[in-house]
């Protein structure tokens, strides 16, 4: 079996992240009753969004062009080509947290 590049461990580790927070967000919500548990839940997504929010955009940094995804289509392959264009950026994986939402509708 090849081993896997550069771009596809990228996405696969971001595809990992964004379903470990979505897991999150569903046990959030469903384990209200428990707020020493709902606590810890935000704070892990405290600490999360500010080592995101806290990584400078570099200067030439552009967000890719790229049509919005409307939940029509598959969404792993809108996550690959978003990586894809992001990595020919060499965009590190904080900055790609912070722009791939606008490319959602």
């Amino acid at each position: 079996m090849p081993t896997p590049t550069l771009v596809e461990t990228s996405m696969l580790n971001l595809e990992q992240r964004l379903k470990d927070m979505k897991g999150r967000k569903i046990a959030e919500a469903m384990s209200k009753k428990d707020s020493r548990q709902q606590s810890m839940v935000l704070e892990e997504d405290h600490h999360f969004f500010l080592e995101v929010m806290t990584v400078p955009l570099p200067r030439d940094f552009k967000q890719p062009k790229m049509e919005k995804y409307d939940g029509s289509s598959n969404p792993v392959n809108h996550l690959r080509a978003f990586v894809n264009l992001m990595r020919l950026q060499a965009t590190p994986d904080a900055i790609m947290y912070r722009a791939f939402p606008p490319t959602l509708r």
